[in-house]
């Protein structure tokens, strides 16, 4: 089965369980903080996805570091059988999958934005309000400053690049001047 197939059957089961919407966004958070952890830290990674490692000082290890960031209920449950079930590799996809979840339950859309300089708060509030129009849901916003856009926006809706950067524009005048040569 492919990894992908059955990292949303992980997702489904936990949507399954996780019915009340707080709950669903308390779950998709610290599924993804956890998944935050296991991929940038190398030793917690290593150690859960090595089998040299008795299972039962795993089940402990995971326990005491789910402990620590407050993790309980069913996305530590499903923690625990990825881990029983020799599937930690797959938690990446899990939480991405339980996140699309998420935000289908609460008719939510997550938004990354890119621009070249910070925006004020008044600014965002517009920026969600347009994006929330377009997109009929209700909008996460993540603001990233890239200096390289040199000034515009960058919107990524899902898989979809809405790109109005000045540096985009460039890119796409420079190709049209060298296609007319």
């Amino acid at each position: 089965m492919k990894q992908s197939s059955l990292a949303a059957r992980y997702a489904r089961a936990l949507a399954g369980v996780v019915k009340d919407k707080r709950a669903f966004e308390t779950a998709a958070d610290e599924l993804d903080a956890f998944t935050a952890m296991f991929r940038e830290g190398r030793e917690l990674r290593d150690f859960l996805l090595n089998p040299s490692y008795p299972l039962a000082r795993k089940q402990k290890g995971l326990s005491e570091v789910a402990r620590r960031v407050g993790m309980k209920g069913p996305q530590l449950k499903l923690l625990e059988i990825l881990l029983q079930k020799g599937r930690m590799g797959i938690l990446p996809e899990v939480a991405l999958q339980f996140r699309k979840l998420e935000e289908e339950s609460l008719n939510r859309v997550s938004v990354e934005l890119t621009t070249a300089r910070p925006l004020d708060a008044k600014m965002q509030q517009e920026v969600v309000a347009s994006l929330e129009k377009f997109t009929g849901k209700t909008v996460r916003l993540t603001h990233k400053v890239d200096p390289g856009v040199l000034g515009g926006a960058r919107a990524r809706i899902g898989s979809l690049v809405y790109d109005g950067t000045v540096a985009s524009r460039l890119q796409k005048l420079k190709q049209q001047i060298i296609r007319e040569r």
